[in-house]
């Protein structure tokens, strides 16, 4: 397993963002083009980049490990049909991303911040609920959690279709529809949480690369 990190150039220029999409198989130019936020499109195209470095410098066969034979299913996960997976999360500042082989993998990337978490309520079981709200720094420790989740969505392929009240995150290892999950939380540069949910069994806590 490895988790890669890029800079993403917040504030990018609307002609060099569209000048970067157009290298992009038309497919791709598309899906990017459908998002209405400038920041996002920049984020997806910093991402993509980095996957395709990802792809080289595991000198994987390129005729069948490029951006031309990327698929997403159904619930919006990118994949290709081969037995690498990985995953993509990006925030500010920073692109991430997941790589396993033979294997299965989720990543989210929350940045600290204020938030009213009481909204969320309903996406949380009544044990999590209890420990995030009687935490000394509930918004804080609301983020990790929703990271862990989404990070675990994520790896199985649903995304934000996965009911996140059916399953807690409060262990390392969690198991949904049969696949069990270990999950790792850190907290990089005092103000991004970052969580990996993978099948994968590896020693130790994970490293950026």
């Amino acid at each position: 397993m490895q988790i890669y990190i890029k800079t993403n150039h917040i504030g990018m220029h609307k002609d060099e963002i569209i000048c970067k999409i157009s290298t992009l198989s038309i497919f791709l130019q598309n899906k990017i083009s459908s998002y209405n936020s400038l920041q996002k499109q920049q984020g997806r195209i910093e991402a993509l980049l980095l996957l395709e470095k990802v792809l080289k410098e595991n000198q994987l066969n390129e005729d069948k490990y490029n951006l031309e034979h990327l698929k997403y299913n159904k619930y919006g996960k990118p994949f290709f049909d081969t037995e690498i997976d990985f995953s993509i999360s990006y925030s500010d500042e920073w692109v991430f991303l997941g790589f396993v082989k033979n294997g299965i993998i989720g990543i989210d990337v929350e940045k600290e911040k204020q938030i009213d978490y009481t909204l969320y309520k309903d996406y949380f079981t009544a044990n999590e609920w209890d420990i995030i709200s009687s935490n000394i720094l509930p918004e804080s420790l609301f983020l990790k959690f929703w990271t862990r989740k989404e990070a675990v969505a994520k790896a199985l392929g649903y995304g934000a279709f996965l009911e996140f009240s059916d399953f807690e995150v409060i262990e390392n290892l969690v198991t949904i529809k049969g696949i069990s999950l270990r999950i790792e939380t850190q907290f990089i540069g005092d103000k991004y949480w970052l969580s990996v949910a993978t099948n994968i069994i590896y020693d130790g806590e994970f490293s950026l690369i």
